[in-house]
């Protein structure tokens, strides 16, 4: 293996007869910064200006931490962090101010379009707070974090285009700057950014053809963490620091690659089944759900629910961060009018292919360490990537963008099945190689992630 994104992968797959190592990271020696901001000035957030749907922490253990750049809004101009608040009635948060014009010139730097964030209006930068998942998920903690953020950013990035304004994912920036201007502990890593933008900005329009925002960041020249791994007795840490960019100027700028068709027999999706001004104004409707893990209830979905659920994926950025990288493969039990099998996804066709025959739901469920939570499920999505690949193109910097894509695409079934009174849920205790193994999956390729959809 050339890339220890691949060795971080294999080491915290889950399989019947095996467990990952033991963290031998002593968190109670780690210096984590006080979230309070004590004698910080507050600001109440309007119910309108964060999604109605909350943001996003996986498992409900509040693992991403949302920090906003707000320049020329009826807010005072400064660095901000977001804090959940229960002090007034009808609040759904308030703003802490823990910077001022110093920190925003600061922050800009830290990115290649300097000139483009210091015109952005709102920039959100969302941090992965490690400490929070470490004891549920162990060394696998952080790629699950990832996968919360990429969520988080999709709530925002939804809401966002729900009013109309343009949105501009960012994943291309110098870790440690972000890290030390907003004074985040060890714990806490700043792992993505997203600049929103009015719908008739000038700046936004123009910013399109040069690449803003359509762009990933390789750091496929960056220094070898080899000789740094005593350093970081954790896995996940030395992952983090592997993926880490310190000098964009040895970054290699990638843009979006093109979906190619696939072989096999073509199934063309039907059209959504409300249009996109409903299907918004749906989601603003939608209020923050407690998690359920209630197990699905057997039934048929409905062609027009299945084909609306996966063309939805593109109201927002499908190729988010992973500039097409991410495979999506669909594997469907009980779909009207679809074969059982295992299918290919290529959004921009509109279209899913065939890839292999009837998969049967009882070997489907004995890849899972939970079975009772995949029984009755209409369809799964298997997100998947050649690591090899990808770090080829985007160094190790890659496995982050994947598990952000995979996080933004949960949250979108997740929405768009509310919308349409289906359940969504993502298992992380799968057996990977069992899967791949069931749905003929190239054995080049690892699961970044797995959706199921039910009743």
């Amino acid at each position: 293996m050339d890339f220890y994104s691949e060795t971080y992968h294999e080491s915290v797959k889950y399989a019947a007869k095996s467990v990952a190592d033991p963290i031998v990271l002593h968190w109670e020696k780690q210096k984590v910064a006080d979230r309070r901001h004590v004698g910080c000035s507050r600001l109440n957030v309007h119910p309108d200006e964060v999604p109605g749907y909350g943001y996003v922490s996986g498992d409900g253990i509040d693992t991403v931490g949302v920090y906003v750049v707000l320049r020329g809004r009826k807010y005072p101009d400064g660095v901000y962090a977001f804090c959940r608040s229960t002090l007034a009635e009808g609040c759904p948060g308030q703003l802490v101010k823990i910077g001022g014009r110093e920190e925003m010139k600061n922050l800009a730097a830290a990115f290649p379009d300097k000139e483009f964030l210091c015109e952005t209006p709102i920039l959100y930068i969302f941090a992965g707070i490690l400490e929070r998942a470490v004891w549920r998920f162990k060394e696998s903690a952080y790629s699950q974090v990832l996968r919360d953020v990429g969520a988080c950013v999709g709530s925002v990035l939804l809401d966002a285009k729900r009013k109309g304004a343009k949105t501009f994912p960012l994943g291309g920036f110098v870790d440690d700057d972000l890290a030390n201007v907003l004074k985040l502990g060890s714990t806490e890593v700043p792992l993505a950014c997203l600049a929103v933008f009015p719908e008739y900005s000038g700046v936004a329009f123009d910013s399109v053809d040069d690449g803003v925002g359509e762009s990933a960041f390789s750091n496929r020249s960056e220094t070898d963490m080899v000789a740094d791994a005593r350093r970081y007795p954790s896995r996940f840490m030395h992952q983090n620091r592997a993926e880490s960019i310190d000098d964009l100027s040895k970054c290699i700028r990638v843009r979006r690659l093109v979906s190619q068709p696939l072989p096999g027999d073509e199934f063309p999706l039907t059209p959504a089944k409300i249009s996109n001004e409903t299907y918004f104004s749906s989601l603003e409707e939608l209020n923050e759900k407690n998690l359920s893990h209630v197990p699905f209830r057997k039934f048929s979905m409905d062609l027009d629910d299945f084909s609306s659920l996966l063309r939805w994926l593109e109201l927002g950025h499908i190729n988010l961060f992973a500039a097409g990288l991410l495979k999506i493969w669909i594997v469907c039990f009980d779909v009207m009018f679809v074969y059982p099998g295992v299918y290919r996804y290529v959004p921009v066709r509109k279209s899913i292919y065939m890839q292999s025959g009837q998969v049967q739901m009882k070997k489907f469920m004995k890849c899972h360490a939970a079975q009772e939570c995949v029984e009755g499920a209409a369809f799964a999505m298997v997100l998947t990537a050649d690591l090899k690949e990808a770090c080829n193109l985007l160094g190790e910097r890659a496995y982050r963008y994947l598990n952000l894509n995979a996080g933004y695409l949960l949250q979108s079934l997740n929405l768009s099945g509310r919308v349409l009174n289906k359940n969504v849920r993502s298992p992380h205790f799968f057996y990977e190689d069992d899967l791949k193994k069931l749905c003929n999956i190239p054995e080049t390729e690892s699961v970044v992630s797995e959706i199921l959809v039910g009743k």
